[in-house]
């Protein structure tokens, strides 16, 4: 509703306004000319219609994806994470999984709505198979939610109670609590979840598609319907040249103008302006823009999932190696630095793997307290214990004080991390490739010496 309301302040005059004065003024051809621009109306009415419709079953089908996410995350964060620092079950994921199930966008229902639509049979079997699939994640974190909850008990009160339980097999129940946790673990982020996971991204993506050329298709008939009607008003202006002059250029103005500006702009992905034209074309364009920025939306979300690492925020592996791609400065002085968390297995066979990975986030902050530049995302979690950092415009002075500065924050914090750097004076004279073998090598000395003097 409250969208429905910022649409209708898009403000602009209607095209059924100018319909009186027309009358009124082409009195002797009133017949002719109410005819012709009800027509006109009506197809610019149809327009904004499959517009307003292809928006709704785009929100539609992203609403199927992003439950279908949230569900996914929560549950998967559970799983990951089902006790909290203080040693209590961590409930907070379940309660957001627990509401999202009662929101009215669950695959069944999604699916119920678009076999009520008019549209092309290739875009309803891609939902189809979105919702198979979502189906298919849902019954997985149900499985795994109900072999925590055998680990971990669950209060049966409140919003928790409206997750459905699973019943489990004799086998599943004869089974220690780590071999359920490791099972609930491969039921959320397997290989057959993960495929599941992608295939409700890429068939959603592609009912989106289709639903996109359907409506084109339909817009281009209904325009080549208004350009029809447009050539009959053309010859009844031939009588009244002077008044029809005027109304033409009214109607393109308001009507033609913003629409071909509008078929220039789409294939590019540009916004389109909402400040032009008529009312009718106005919610054009604003049903556009909805339905552009929901869409670059989500592509921000896939984005930032696939390049950021879930444990420390950090920018990944692959976020790095497109860093490497993308460095274009050559003639800069440079260091390239890697680092190596010791003694990460030693705290998980000894303190448990909710330790290890507040082991991670420590030292994920210490380095980017000392060598974040707080701005491009220059360190890196390669993955497992390793990290690391690229430094620009830097100096030997000034990595000397990072490094002391880095150590200093190690004792403080009570950690242990082996770092190797390369440094060059210009870049343009090796590259980040060989500057980050240099690194891996002093690294590892330096973490073997550490081993050695711990022994």
């Amino acid at each position: 509703m409250k969208k429905d309301a910022e649409r209708r302040k898009v403000g602009g005059v209607s095209a059924n306004a100018l319909v009186m004065p027309i009358v009124v003024t082409l009195a002797v051809l009133h017949i002719v000319i109410i005819s012709v621009i009800m027509m006109i109306s009506q197809s610019s009415a149809s327009l904004s219609g499959i517009m307003r419709d292809a928006g709704t079953q785009t929100q539609e089908a992203t609403s199927l994806l992003a439950g279908s996410s949230l569900l996914s995350e929560t549950s998967s964060n559970y799983v990951l994470m089902p006790t909290t620092e203080q040693g209590e079950v961590n409930v907070n994921p379940l309660m957001s999984y627990a509401q999202e199930l009662s929101v009215d966008r669950r695959p069944g229902d999604v699916l119920a709505r678009f076999e009520t639509y008019d549209i092309p049979e290739e875009a309803l079997a891609l939902i189809r198979e979105a919702a198979a699939s979502a189906e298919a994640m849902m019954d997985a974190q149900l499985h795994a939610i109900e072999l925590m909850r055998s680990v971990y008990p669950l209060p049966e009160a409140g919003p928790l109670s409206a997750i459905p339980r699973v019943e489990l097999t004799e086998a599943e129940k004869a089974m220690t609590d780590a071999e359920k946790t490791a099972a609930a673990r491969v039921l959320v982020l397997g290989s057959v979840y993960g495929m599941n996971k992608q295939s409700v991204s890429q068939n959603v993506n592609a009912c989106v598609e289709q639903l996109q050329a359907n409506s084109g298709r339909l817009s281009a008939m209904a325009s080549r319907r208004v350009g029809m009607l447009r050539q009959i008003l053309w010859i009844v202006t031939l009588t009244i040249v002077a008044i029809l002059i005027a109304t033409f250029a009214t109607l393109y103005s308001q009507i033609l103008r913003p629409l071909e500006r509008f078929v220039r702009l789409i294939p590019e992905d540009s916004p389109l302006n909402e400040k032009r034209g008529f009312h009718e074309v106005r919610m054009v364009a604003s049903a556009y823009n909805d339905v552009l920025n929901r869409r670059n939306a989500l592509d921000d979300i896939l984005r930032s999932a696939a390049e950021t690492d879930a444990l420390t925020n950090l920018p990944n592996r692959y976020r790095f190696e497109q860093y490497m791609l993308e460095w274009e400065e050559k003639d800069c002085t440079a260091a390239v630095l890697l680092f190596d968390v010791n003694y990460l297995k030693r705290t998980n066979d000894t303190e448990g793997h909710l330790a290890g990975d507040r082991l991670i986030r420590a030292a994920a902050e210490c380095i980017r307290d000392c060598f974040g530049d707080g701005e491009e995302g220059n360190c890196f979690r390669f993955g497992g214990d390793e990290f690391a950092a690229v430094v620009k415009h830097c100096t030997p002075e000034s990595l000397r004080f990072k490094t002391r500065r880095f150590e200093e924050m190690q004792k403080e914090r009570d950690l242990s991390i082996a770092m190797g750097y390369a440094y060059t004076e210009d870049l343009g004279k090796t590259s980040l490739r060989a500057l980050l073998d240099e690194a891996d090598r002093y690294m590892y000395a330096q973490k073997a010496a550490i081993h050695e003097q711990a022994q």
